[in-house]
């Protein structure tokens, strides 16, 4: 009975295996690479009177910098959030820590800004990789000159889960309508219908493609206090033909009944399934170490009376 419905397959996400980010993606990337460059600070004013800094705008106690760094970012649309920690390696005493990015998309990449104005411009910002440099703005005691590259490692499309809420939403309005419509003003055939799309809805949570099922034709006399029928058929994906009938009493339908089934009432629409995220491998999360894989794995635990599985 699932066959005619409107759409038959689970929500999945969409264009998951596609590498590229379309401009209106809604998801987080994780990356994972290095970064290498120079940093310098403002000298301290205790330490001006102990070793005088060579330089008139005091910057001294320059450091090369790098190590591996982790960075997530999540896009919408041209908007992005994130966070980088480095991870291992040789930091130096100004590398990079940890630390919170927002910006957005560019026509030729990203630009991302910490909160003191350092920006992260990245030349390469998609699914594959984040690559660029860091450049701090005038001003803040600690400058930055420091190159980025890193591949991505994971990436998590959830704009397909807004749209599924999307589409249970129009869901809800619709049987909404439906549910006033039969209970409503206005003549048999319209109600029936109705009917028939309100009940499809416990058949299949899309319910059945109106379009497939043929306009009303009446059986028996109208007559009040008397039973009569409309009959409709609906036409299978398969090409093969089923029929609907409705018992119908002084203008109110009695029951419903599909092909050879036994004639009943309006079923409650089947439950609208909710998504499931893959599994990130700890990728997401706000953790500074890389990910290691682990060769654990769950015991099954023995089946009793009453499991479900």
């Amino acid at each position: 009975m699932l066959m005619p419905f409107a759409a038959q397959a689970q929500p999945t996400p969409r264009d998951r295996d596609d590498p590229a980010l379309a401009p209106d993606f809604e998801g987080q990337v994780a990356y994972f690479g290095n970064y290498t460059g120079k940093t310098s600070v403002t000298a301290d004013l205790r330490r001006r009177e102990q070793t005088p800094c060579p330089y008139p705008d005091q910057r001294c106690y320059q450091q090369v910098v790098g190590g591996g760094v982790k960075v997530v970012l999540s896009f919408d649309g041209e908007h992005i959030t994130g966070f980088y920690y480095s991870v291992g390696g040789f930091e130096g005493p100004n590398g990079l820590r940890e630390g919170t990015l927002i910006g957005r998309r560019t026509p030729v990449g990203c630009e991302l800004y910490e909160a003191d104005g350092t920006m992260w411009q990245a030349t390469t910002c998609g699914s594959k990789g984040f690559q660029g440099q860091i450049v701090s703005v005038r001003g803040i005691p600690k400058q930055s000159e420091v190159t980025f590259s890193t591949v991505g490692m994971f990436v998590r499309d959830t704009g397909w889960i807004t749209r599924l809420g999307e589409e249970e939403a129009r869901r809800d309005r619709r049987i909404n309508w439906l549910t006033q419509k039969l209970d409503g003003v206005g003549g048999a055939e319209g109600r029936f219908r109705a009917a028939i799309e309100l009940d499809s809805y416990s058949r299949h949570f899309r319910g059945i493609d109106m379009g497939r099922v043929s306009e009303p034709v009446q059986s028996g006399k109208r007559k009040k206090n008397r039973e009569w029928y409309l009959d409709s058929s609906y036409g299978r994906p398969d090409g093969s033909t089923g029929n609907i009938r409705g018992v119908i009493y002084n203008e109110r339908l009695r029951c419903l009944q599909w092909d050879d089934e036994p004639c009943g009432p309006i079923h409650p629409p089947a439950d609208f399934p909710k998504p499931r995220l893959d599994d990130d491998g700890g990728w997401l999360s706000r953790s500074p170490a890389p990910i290691v894989p682990s060769d654990t794995r769950p015991v099954p635990r023995p089946r009793g009376n009453g499991d479900r599985y």
